[in-house]
């Protein structure tokens, strides 16, 4: 194996430059036809979700609980077959450029980039990795979502734990070793190792403002994070400018889906759940307690890491107990004084919003040609606010924009800043706004013989190990490349960014991650732990309290009605029981963690 490890890094070197050669060369794939192009920034967060600079580990799981799988004969030997890359992306010429670099070190191996496209509502994309999964043996290789939580408990994906255990051959080195130890822990089990999503990318969620509005509606002051007071005073201020002070959509879709509005939405829950974690911790004696963690634990709401998974264990099945014995509710008051904190900016009878923003799909065009003031984005803003620029005045803005054609060839860069997550203000507010802090990428292969997925399984360690990497990160930030852009720096070590994105990425202020494994805020933020019943009614709840026909008072009602009317059928999406709920002290046999997701 070692003789192999040393030909393929041979290769991957020889391969490297001869991909830098051509792309000095002008050479290479070229960008996508103009009329699929979108906005490079339209990808949804994962939950989509910058490196947050985390202070410890989670410890690590033991060694009989991670099955080595040990290397054969024929492993040693050239690789051949075929790898079907099918992500949710237009970026053709990242992923070509990965699948090439890898085919000319593994030449009997096909690799296909079959692309799903993004922009046809946000749940095609599942629809369609689901009916993948109708065949015994999907045809696909690699697929990426954070929502694959039903075909990890079926049994139907690869654990990745085994694996990170191996060499990995374009490296040398144990395959764990190229992470930030940080992201791994974010999306597997502390107890198990198990881990069905991998992580290649961090990811930051904030507001950016237009500052040349910002100073001609008199607003001078903008601190890193502001109160939700000064927030609504800027969009008083930025309205009598004659400024739309937020570009905001609001279709079902679009809360739903995991997009802006419910990235507020999840922050907002998260400031007023915080002290429920004492409530849904591991106690002594249960499965998930660690000793040296869990018993020197103690609840500091000032700290915005305090709940992180390498500070406490979470047991889900006594956050669900707590939930059905109604020692968590919504319906009171601290529910209708959260709602109607929000609805003091973005319900429509404000004008904060634009006019018909409940069924408007893509408000982005509305910053991009400076009709509207303030947007919330991802890292990825920063690589994409130039070519989304370009996209929209050569009319090749993918998308429905809310702008006239004559708006959108006017279209040019402008000076733009950034701020955190207002804090939201009131008596059952019970810490500070946190934002998306996490990683990036989900990458899932879809379980099939051994063979097959040690091959599938090869073009991952290719592309998480830095050659790879490289060659992902220079696609994604090549200016001609308009489907390209990243949100945060990657989780590979030994990959530098350019010192342009360096810098940029090093002004983030971190203001902690609200979305982690089994926070009580995020976790029934909208709708109950995903659970697809309930999200899709959480999504019309909260556009008609924003349209005006229901009452803040109303919805803390029909929202703990939503969640004891679909609790049942939560339970059996979780893979749990009542009788799971009764000894909440016992590892659940049916539970799969799946990250923070």
């Amino acid at each position: 194996m070692q003789r192999d490890s040393r030909w393929r890094l041979l290769l991957t070197a020889v391969a490297v430059i001869a991909l830098l050669v051509t792309a000095c060369g002008g050479g290479g794939a070229s960008a996508p036809a103009a009329e699929e192009a979108a906005p490079a920034d339209s990808a949804a967060v994962a939950e989509e979700s910058p490196a947050a600079e985390p202070e410890d580990t989670v410890a690590e799981p033991e060694e009989e609980e991670v099955v080595a799988i040990e290397e054969s004969a024929a492993e040693a030997t050239a690789l051949s077959g075929e790898i079907v890359i099918s992500v949710e992306s237009n970026d053709t010429q990242t992923y070509q450029a990965l699948a090439d670099a890898y085919m000319a070190l593994n030449p009997d191996v096909n690799v296909l980039v079959e692309l799903k496209s993004p922009g046809t509502g946000p749940d095609a994309y599942l629809q369609w990795v689901r009916t993948q999964f109708a065949s015994e043996v999907p045809r696909v290789s690699i697929i990426e979502s954070v929502h694959l939580r039903d075909l990890a408990q079926e049994g139907r994906l690869l654990n990745w734990a085994p694996y990170l255990q191996r060499e990995n051959p374009y490296t040398g080195q144990k395959w764990e070793d190229s992470f930030e130890a940080w992201g791994l822990n974010l999306v597997r089990d502390p107890n198990t190792g198990e881990m069905f999503l991998m992580p290649y990318m961090s990811v930051q969620t904030f507001w950016v403002y237009n500052k040349s509005m910002f100073e001609a509606a008199g607003i001078t002051d903008v601190p890193p994070q502001p109160s939700w007071d000064q927030f609504v005073e800027w969009n008083e201020k930025l309205k009598a400018a004659g400024f739309i002070p937020i570009a905001m959509e609001g279709t079902t879709e679009q809360i739903w889906g995991g997009g802006r509005m419910p990235w507020l939405m999840r922050s907002a829950m998260d400031q007023y759940h915080r002290d429920e974690i004492e409530l849904i911790r591991c106690q002594e004696g249960d499965w998930c307690f660690r000793e040296g963690i869990d018993d020197t634990w103690s609840y500091d709401p000032s700290d915005v890491r305090n709940d992180d998974p390498d500070r406490v264990s979470i047991n889900v099945t006594r956050h669900l107990k707590a939930l059905h014995d109604g020692e968590i509710r919504f319906d009171n008051e601290c529910t209708v004084e959260m709602m109607e904190q929000i609805g003091r900016v973005f319900k429509s009878e404000h004008g904060f919003v634009p006019e018909g923003w409940t069924g408007m799909t893509d408000a982005y065009p509305l910053f991009l040609t400076q009709k509207a003031a303030m947007w919330m984005v991802t890292g990825g803003f920063y690589t994409s606010f130039p070519k989304d620029i370009q996209s929209l005045a050569e009319g090749a803005y993918g998308g429905s924009g809310e702008v006239d054609e004559e708006a959108a060839k006017a279209a040019s860069e402008f000076e733009f800043g950034r701020f955190a997550f207002p804090n939201l203000e009131g008596p059952c507010v019970q810490g500070t706004a946190r934002a998306n802090e996490l990683t990036s990428g989900a990458l899932a292969i879809p379980l099939k013989d051994r063979t097959q997925n040690d091959l599938e399984v090869d073009f991952i360690m290719f592309w998480t190990s830095p050659q790879g990497m490289q060659i992902y990160l220079e696609n994604k930030l090549d200016p001609a490349n308009l489907q390209g852009g990243i949100a945060g720096p990657p989780l590979i070590k030994g990959v530098e960014l350019p010192d342009q994105w360096k810098d940029i990425f090093a002004q983030s202020v971190f203001v902690g991650n609200y979305e982690k494994p089994g926070a009580p805020g995020d976790a029934v933020a909208r709708g109950f732990f995903k659970y697809e019943e309930t999200k899709r009614e959480w999504s019309i709840m909260v556009q008609e309290f924003f349209e005006g026909t229901r009452s803040a008072e109303e919805f803390a009602q029909d929202y703990q009605k939503l969640l004891e009317d679909n609790f049942a059928g939560m339970l059996e999406y979780l893979n749990m029981t009542e009788d799971d709920l009764a000894n909440p002290e016992k590892r659940p046999p049916g539970w799969v963690a799946a990250g923070p997701y």
